[in-house]
């Protein structure tokens, strides 16, 4: 009985923690106004499964702001893509966004070829 009230009180403990460590975590994102926005629909939409919960999280969360994204040329780009591909799911989303999206360009280098002998 005692152990059962010292894992309580502990569990209640911890709480504040965990919630104080989510915010300081949005504080130190590159956009901290969606990071809460996010932690919020998360909360929001924990008791939904599926389908639901992404429609849940979809309505939810505002989208990226691309001015602030290290390649705003890419991540508009991707944007884009999603708006496409809304509605879709599993392989055909996959499928979908990875056709919408512009390749990556390699930044391998050329291979050096050994010295003929």
């Amino acid at each position: 009985m005692k152990r059962i009230l010292l894992l309580a009180a502990g569990a209640l403990l911890a709480l504040p923690a965990s919630a104080q460590t989510t915010t300081d975590e949005c504080a130190q994102a590159r956009d901290p106004l969606r990071c809460e926005a996010r932690q919020a629909a998360l909360k929001t939409c924990a008791e939904k499964r599926g389908a639901q919960r992404r429609a849940c999280l979809d309505a939810s969360i505002p989208p990226v702001d691309c001015a602030k994204a290290q390649n705003p040329s890419a991540c508009e780009s991707a944007q884009k893509a999603k708006e496409i591909c809304q509605g879709k799911t599993g392989k055909e989303l996959k499928k979908c966004l990875r056709d919408e999206q512009p390749r990556k360009k390699s930044k391998k280098k050329p291979r050096k070829r050994p010295p003929a002998a």
